[in-house]
């Protein structure tokens, strides 16, 4: 894949626990203005949901700080995807692979056809830290 195309994983809010979208709310209004932010992660978000970078488990425990389980599923099922971002949005459809914690009832979707598969890849993705270790070479 190109180093100017990425991935984005689109899934439904309703994988979030309440809690973890009361705190992407405060956060994405916290990050707009410039404020602390509880989460160990930036969020961008609108009234129509928020998004994210993907963390791989090394990225996250250089943090030091807890990731929200429910985090953690949406980005384990993004990085077997090769996704490096997600797009929690209200509208989206419910993903059969993850726990949902929505408040109305939403049929998980299923892709009757082949659907688009992500390309086999033969590098692993380019992380946060990959760009760290180009930038402090001498």
């Amino acid at each position: 894949m190109s180093l100017f195309m990425q991935n984005m994983l689109d899934i439904s809010t309703g994988h979030l626990t309440e809690e973890t979208r009361k705190r992407m709310g405060e956060d994405s209004r916290n990050f707009f203005v410039g404020k602390p932010c509880s989460l160990p992660f930036a969020v961008k978000g609108s009234s129509y949901g928020w998004f994210i970078d993907v963390r791989d488990a090394d990225e996250r425990a250089v943090s030091g700080a807890p990731y929200p389980f429910d985090i953690i599923d949406c980005y384990e099922l993004a990085l077997r995807m090769g996704c490096s971002y997600i797009l929690f949005d209200r509208d989206a459809e419910r993903h059969a692979e993850l726990n949902w914690y929505g408040d109305r009832s939403q049929a998980a979707y299923v892709d009757e056809g082949e659907g688009i598969v992500a390309p086999p890849k033969d590098e692993p993705a380019l992380t946060v830290n990959h760009f760290k270790a180009m930038f402090n070479q001498t």
